[in-house]
């Protein structure tokens, strides 16, 4: 799906290109879903709402135009390198702003690097954007192995701190970085945790968005009422929301086949978390619109690492990487609309050294996507008081 457009070495430039017939095969596909029953569903209360997930596909197969969304990908600098016989893939994009400073963006699952492309353009050049021209980015978004059009590993093993030495080598060792930011949530922060903890030499600075806590843990003898109150949402919410989670922690290779194979199916697994997860109360297109959906579909769809991608959760929970406090700077803009319970600052406190702390009053888990003016502007003054 990537197509070499230069003969660098070590950090090839890409574009995005995609054959006929593989869009011919996907149009097949969706022109023959199987449709399941849906009864009494309007609320989704049982998951994706069937009449909805039709209209979607119906939308994918006539009114989504590919190559309108592969033009507008490709307007920004992809590229490709190989690290520890892994191909990854990033958009690398500097800003021409003097004192830019470079920052790795990294996202989640279900998420991709299309969650960042809102915000990367804000970063680069903020005064065309209406934030301060003092404070620009040389921007990295990077594709996690196994996701986007990053190739996926081989072997098992990659584990949230095996895939923080990767982003460690991506900035440090291809790109040349010897200091930057990092900016992420969900699975990308827990892999920043990570990048603080082992290579706390070249983080600047963190920007995180939340902390999730997915299981049983015991509250702390000191902890505050605030604490406890969160402890006992994450517990409530991990009974009616972990259950994707722990399937795919536990057998993802069986979900795989369902998810490479059928678009639909693909589309009924991923777009409820963004209903569910984003700051949408319940319109799912008030903050993710039908071309974002399916332009990150395809990112899954195109790469087959729809397998690969869910897969990491069953690498993650057996191997948590270091829990030890960094004393990185971190900021945490976090999200209180979305699903997950926002931590209080004593709690992010525990484990983080904590420097700035602000909540996002509008936007979820992707808040990238839904409110990057508002995540723009306070790493803005995050990192440019480090």
């Amino acid at each position: 799906m990537l197509i070499n457009s230069s003969g660098k070495d070590q950090s090839d430039k890409v574009q995005i290109r995609v054959e006929h017939a593989v869009l011919d095969d996907l149009n097949y596909r969706l022109q023959h879903t199987r449709w399941p029953l849906d009864i009494a569903n309007d609320n989704w209360s049982y998951g994706t709402n069937c009449r909805y997930l039709q209209q979607l596909i119906d939308y994918w197969q006539h009114g989504y135009d590919w190559r309108r969304q592969e033009q507008w990908l490709n307007s920004f600098n992809h590229c490709r390198s190989r690290i520890d016989n892994l191909d990854l893939h990033y958009i690398h994009q500097r800003s021409a702003v003097p004192g830019a400073i470079p920052v790795l963006l990294l996202h989640g699952w279900p998420g991709s690097f299309v969650q960042m492309l809102k915000l990367l353009p804000m970063l680069v050049d903020p005064a065309a954007h209406g934030l301060p021209a003092s404070q620009a980015f040389h921007v990295v978004v990077a594709s996690l192995p196994g996701f986007g059009f990053s190739a996926a590993p081989h072997t098992p093993g990659m584990a949230l701190s095996a895939l923080a030495g990767l982003m460690s080598k991506l900035m440090n060792d291809v790109l040349g970085y010897q200091s930057y930011g990092v900016r992420g949530g969900d699975i990308g922060g827990a892999i920043i945790d990570q990048m603080t903890r082992f290579y706390p030499e070249q983080i600047l600075g963190a920007h995180l968005t939340q902390i999730i806590v997915a299981s049983a843990i015991p509250a702390p003898p000191d902890a505050t009422a605030a604490e406890i109150a969160f402890i006992e949402k994450c517990m409530t919410l991990a009974e009616s929301e972990f259950a994707y989670a722990r399937l795919h922690a536990s057998k993802p290779q069986t979900l795989a086949y369902g998810l490479t194979d059928s678009p639909a199916g693909l589309a009924g697994w991923v777009v409820e978390k963004y209903r569910s997860w984003g700051d949408t109360k319940g319109l799912l297109e008030s903050r993710f619109d039908k071309d974002f959906l399916i332009t990150t579909l395809m990112t899954y769809w195109l790469s087959s690492n729809i397998g690969p991608s869910v897969r990491t959760y069953y690498e993650m929970v057996r191997n948590r990487g270091s829990m030890a406090k960094s004393e990185v700077p971190v900021a945490f803009l976090m999200s209180v609309t979305g699903l997950f319970p926002p931590a209080p600052r004593e709690w992010a406190e525990r484990s983080h050294n904590v420097v700035r702390f602000n909540t996002a009053a509008s936007g979820g888990h992707f808040l990238e996507w839904e409110e990057p003016m508002l995540v723009a502007r306070d790493m803005q003054e995050f990192f440019g008081k480090l």
